[in-house]
């Protein structure tokens, strides 16, 4: 089946809250209500002529009026796939810090959703409601925020480990080190600072870094020496 096909059958199911099909995109689509989520995915997973029985990726992708939650699924019996979109729209004045975008879980259908649903929540705060245990995936538990979100602030350090791409390493800070006056990080800034000098630090055989000094014939004007 190809995917006007599925988009047809999974119409006839008199699901409520199913978007057409769009199919001028790579990967066509269809965008489901939340509501519709779990007995959409529910559907393209019993069906027998469907037959999805793999869930193999979840993610996110913020847009300027919305975030969305889209669900690759195949089937290895019938060798087609499919996709489906949630679409969280944002509310005026929404943002990382006044809104949290919620989905219905999907991992009591699909038990791979349980850590790619994790892992969104984790990296850009969509919360999964009902899923058995939303916690962090990639970052520590103390984490504040979510980091992939466009409005994020990134903090400078954690637990005492720079963050910033130019900060001086905590094995080079001396016990009268201090770190340098910043302007806060405006929202949204990614950290892409340019890497600090080289380290000065040793390597693992005791040798300090150095510049490889230029060769003899590089240094050699091109006259090819003094005339004998």
């Amino acid at each position: 089946m190809n995917e006007r096909d599925i988009h047809s059958r999974l119409a006839e199911s008199q699901a409520v809250g199913i978007g057409d099909l769009e199919e001028e995109v790579a990967d066509p689509f269809v965008v489901v209500s939340a509501e519709a989520l779990v007995p959409v995915m529910t559907f393209l997973r019993d069906d027998s002529q469907i037959s999805m029985d793999m869930l193999h990726l979840v993610t996110a992708v913020e847009k300027e009026d919305s975030i969305e939650v889209v669900y690759h699924l195949c089937s290895t019996r019938r060798h087609h796939s499919f996709v489906v979109k949630v679409v969280c729209l944002r509310p005026e004045g929404g943002g990382h810090d006044n809104w949290t975008p919620e989905v219905p879980s999907v991992a009591g259908v699909f038990n791979s959703a349980d850590w790619h649903e994790r892992e969104q929540w984790d990296l850009l705060g969509v919360h999964f409601t009902g899923h058995p245990d939303l916690r962090r995936l990639l970052l520590p538990e103390e984490w504040v925020g979510h980091p992939l979100r466009k409005d994020y602030a990134y903090p400078s350090e954690h637990g005492g480990i720079p963050l910033e791409l130019d900060a001086t390493p905590i094995y080079e800070r001396g016990p009268d080190w201090v770190p340098p006056e910043k302007e806060p990080r405006p929202a949204g800034t990614p950290l892409n600072q340019p890497p600090a000098e080289q380290s000065s630090r040793p390597h693992a055989g005791g040798q300090v870094p150095h510049v490889q000094e230029a060769s003899a014939a590089e240094e050699d004007d091109g006259d090819g020496g003094e005339e004998g």
